[in-house]
């Protein structure tokens, strides 16, 4: 009997998330296709009819949460008025992604942690390795812009704040793959955060009325 389009598609969705649940008890490399087959209930053949092998499954399992979640993690702050806020809004909001969607987290947890880059993998270091570089250079147009608007507190630049904050939301999320952070850290990282990126912000001195400004307010 001849398969359906939607029965297709439905077979290779469970081939996928079977193969999520394979390279995280595993890892990819010591993964097999048929191991893969078993879990998701198929025939070695079936994988075959959709991916020609473990890097294309890899990388369509990238694909269903890179495609989903690409407007937050690769967000421009182009034409952001105040970059420093449109930073600490998108810095947040990965925080909120990684702490609520767990299939986000399984999948990056699988790239970070269960992947050797190497040969037939180097595919899905090119997405990975796409993503931190638009990062990157974001961070740096945004700090540029609030480094050109004086919003920069003394002592820091566009170069050292980036830098700074690209470290500090790197180290979070491997950290937070690697050893499954809980709500609590989640709180507490978006508590630091706060405090960074207020570290950034130059201080505005508030003007003081003069004595006749005063009473003509109060007039």
């Amino acid at each position: 009997m001849r398969r359906t389009k939607s029965q297709s598609e439905e077979t290779r969705q469970r081939i996928l998330d079977a193969a999520e649940v394979v390279f995280i008890e595993i890892g990819v490399s010591k993964a097999s296709l048929d191991r893969i087959a078993a879990e998701a209930g198929v025939t070695r053949g079936a994988i075959y009819w959709h991916f020609a092998n473990k890097q294309e499954l890899l990388t369509a399992i990238f694909a269903r949460v890179y495609d989903l979640h690409v407007a937050v993690l690769a967000r421009s702050f182009e034409d952001a008025v105040d970059p420093l806020q449109v930073v600490l809004d998108w810095a947040l909001n990965v925080i909120e992604l990684f702490g609520t969607d767990e299939h986000t987290r399984m999948v990056y947890k699988i790239i970070v942690t269960r992947c050797e880059y190497l040969s037939e993998m180097q595919e899905a270091f090119t997405l990975q390795r796409s993503m931190h570089d638009t990062m990157v250079e974001n961070f740096r147009r945004a700090f540029e812009r609030a480094e050109q608007a004086g919003l920069l507190a003394e002592g820091w630049t566009a170069a050292t704040a980036s830098t700074t904050l690209h470290c500090f939301m790197s180290g979070l999320l491997d950290n937070w793959l690697r050893y499954d952070f809980n709500a609590d850290v989640a709180k507490n990282l978006r508590a630091a955060l706060l405090c960074l990126v207020a570290g950034f912000r130059r201080n505005v001195a508030v003007p003081v009325p003069s004595e006749r400004e005063a009473r003509s307010q109060l007039a």
